[in-house]
């Protein structure tokens, strides 16, 4: 494959002040302009270590399924959007048909959704499309046989065979916030309740974590996100150090590009094209000057053997862009769907990742 000329852009830092509680029309206030990332993000407790995120409106729109108002579209939502790793990070993708049916409301009513996994436990947050019914939302939760209980929609263990088990795992605690258009769904109640504390502002939410703020500032405008504190982020990209031939290959590589030193925290965002992909991989690190370093060294790791993987890593991606803003270095490829996914978020990636042997 065809190398692109990369230059390397150096930003200055820019400090962004990130409003905590997200505005809503329904309740009289201005609306939300912030990116859906943001709007996300900021629905979700400061203790999340791993955040997935799918801008569903826009996945919907890359489809062309428009609303996905028939079966033959919510098909199509689903299977396309996982061929194409669009849907990846999402809880709700596996479960458009399912969800329409009992619950009447999926995945092509949404506008983003995002998970949120802690020390404390997972949590969903989705905001409904303003064309959704709240009322039949919680009339249909009536019907299922959920009971409300302190502002908790509750799946009783004998009423879960209404469900398939991944959607009654999922759904089994849920809680409609009106003014604010969300649904949250967990497994139980804590995270449920962390995620509300949250949306209330009576909890700070992920974005008062700076270098989390900061790598989901440089993802903005992703379709689909992924982002994971320092320890989820470097166990996800590790070469896998039980085999002595692929640690001793990627010492090497490193001793060859430089030093990696540890970020802080790390993400990745997916676009969609007609035929490509644009796939950014973001890193926050302590200061400038280190961010400037590590692009260096992480420039240098996205050719030669795809180390843990086969063949070369421009293989299947096609390093584009590199740069630098503040502390967070961000690298942008594009990626065919047809030949590689990514946005699993697990996968050695030495470009991406930690000192060999730290995870």
């Amino acid at each position: 494959m065809r190398r692109r000329f990369v230059g390397l852009v150096l930003a200055p830092l820019v400090v962004v002040a990130l409003a905590l509680g997200v505005a809503s029309l329904a309740s009289g206030r201005a609306a939300d302009t912030r990116s859906p990332l943001t709007q996300a993000l900021d629905v979700m407790p400061d203790a999340t270590l791993d955040a997935g995120f799918t801008d569903w409106r826009s996945v919907r729109a890359r489809l062309g399924v428009g609303r996905a108002g028939t079966t033959a579209a919510r098909a199509t939502l689903a299977d396309e959007g996982s061929l194409r790793d669009l849907t990846t990070r999402s809880v709700l993708g596996g479960l458009v048909e399912e969800m329409h049916d009992k619950l009447g409301w999926s995945a092509a009513d949404v506008d983003w959704e995002a998970y949120s996994r802690s020390g404390s436990g997972s949590a969903m947050a989705a905001r409904l499309s303003d064309d959704v019914s709240l009322d039949e939302v919680e009339d249909r939760l009536d019907r299922l046989g959920y009971t409300r209980r302190d502002g908790l929609w509750m799946l009783a263990p004998d009423d879960a065979a209404v469900l398939s088990p991944q959607a009654a795992d999922t759904l089994a605690v849920v809680s409609v916030v009106r003014d604010r258009r969300l649904v949250v769904a967990a497994d139980r109640p804590a995270p449920v309740r962390d995620v509300l504390a949250t949306v209330r502002g009576d909890a700070p939410s992920a974005l008062t974590n700076r270098p989390l703020a900061d790598v989901a500032r440089a993802l903005a405008g992703s379709d689909t996100a992924v982002l994971q504190g320092r320890a989820f982020g470097c166990r996800a990209t590790a070469v896998d150090g039980s085999d002595p031939t692929l640690r001793a290959q990627a010492t090497a590589a490193v001793a060859r590009a430089g030093t990696l030193t540890s970020p802080t925290y790390t993400g990745r965002g997916l676009v969609d094209g007609r035929r490509d992909q644009t796939i950014r991989f973001a890193a926050a690190f302590a200061s400038p000057a280190e961010a400037v370093d590590q692009l260096r060294v992480r420039s240098a790791l996205t050719t030669g053997p795809f180390i843990g993987r086969t063949g070369r890593v421009e293989d299947t991606l096609d390093l584009t862009g590199a740069s630098v803003d503040g502390t967070v270095a961000t690298l942008r490829f594009a990626v065919d769907p047809e030949r590689a996914a990514y946005m699993s978020g697990e996968g050695p990636l030495l470009f991406a990742g930690c000192p060999v042997g730290r995870g």
